[in-house]
């Protein structure tokens, strides 16, 4: 009787599993996207409970230097926010073939196009999409470093694939004219103007459609980096509002920028930082930046014991969250 009992649970259970459409909850998966661009893995996380009628927005995650997908969601703990707010996560992998460091190659002029290892992004996010049934008006992303870099070029050359965008520690777009210059722009800032950059970007985007007229970002950078100036932080950040400049009616008129407000954190439990927010004509939040004390090159708030994390910092993952919700994650 007992076993018969049992019997009918587990097809009553299997049953409700397969009506629901369930997404293999909870589990990472790997992949490959190739084309003309190259050859590149990836990382998927498809949180627990998604399922396959429920179109999914999705957030993009690229790496630094000398980091995998693994090591970036790990520290970033993206596997738990995805749960939690019920996104797809996809971790985009560096070849080692095309740089021994696996950093995305933000410097080079051909990547600052929707060319190169832009498009191959941009590429990998369709497969993706495609294979998953995900929203493709609900994509957001976020870097660290190199994959920050990146960031700031999808933003700019791809403002209508995204929603909303994240930068740690990285270079404002079209940072180096020519590549060669590399190592004086990593320390020293951006070797083009915001200004230039930003009438590159809103080039660069042309040929987009439906090309947004706000791309909001939230930036952060480390004071005491060794291997980013904090100076990009604001070099990305005047970039942006130039750009965004540009997005609201095609010109640089200072029509999308209101005020900017300042505020001071002191150290508690974390670093203390200052938080700097900028808001539009439309008293809409589009960027924010914080600059945390005491933090080096590292993932704000990230997992202990990891390289490129730091867990004293103010958590930079949840902070992204509540910021991306704002445009619709």
């Amino acid at each position: 009787m007992n076993s018969t009992k049992n019997f009918m649970i587990f097809i009553l259970s299997v049953c409700t599993t397969l009506l629901s459409g369930s997404l293999h909850a909870g589990t990472w998966k790997s992949g490959s996207s190739s084309g003309m661009n190259g050859i590149r893995n990836y990382k998927l996380y498809i949180p627990d409970g998604l399922l396959k009628n429920h179109k999914a927005p999705m957030v993009v995650m690229l790496h630094g230097c000398e980091q995998n997908a693994e090591d970036f969601a790990k520290g970033t703990r993206i596997a738990q926010w995805a749960d939690k707010e019920k996104f797809v996560a996809l971790l985009p992998e560096q070849n080692s073939s095309y740089n021994p460091f696996r950093c995305w190659n933000w410097v080079m002029p051909s990547n600052n196009l929707r060319a190169g290892e832009t498009a191959a992004i941009i590429e990998m996010m369709d497969l993706v999409i495609d294979q998953f049934n995900l929203d493709k008006d609900n994509v957001f992303a976020g870097g660290m470093s190199a994959g920050a870099s990146m960031v700031s070029i999808l933003g700019n050359c791809y403002p209508e694939r995204f929603k909303a965008l994240m930068a740690h520690d990285g270079t404002q777009y079209y940072a180096s004219t020519t590549g060669l210059d590399f190592a004086n722009v990593v320390l020293s800032g951006a070797s083009n103007p915001f200004s230039v950059a930003a009438r590159t970007g809103y080039a660069c985007s042309s040929f987009a459609v439906n090309r947004p007229t706000v791309m909001p970002i939230i930036i952060f950078h480390g004071m005491n980096s060794p291997l980013m100036s904090p100076v990009h932080a604001f070099q990305v950040e005047d970039e942006f509002k130039a750009f965004n400049d540009y997005l609201d009616n095609g010109i640089k008129d200072n029509s999308n920028f209101k005020s900017k407000v300042v505020i001071n954190v002191p150290e508690t439990k974390t670093y203390g930082y200052n938080l700097f927010t900028t808001v539009n004509q439309d008293n809409q939040v589009y960027i924010e930046r914080y600059m945390v004390d005491k933090l080096g090159h590292d993932w704000s708030g990230g997992v202990a014991n990891l390289p490129y994390n730091d867990p004293k910092g103010p958590d930079a993952s949840e902070l992204m969250m509540k910021f991306f919700k704002k445009f619709g994650l």
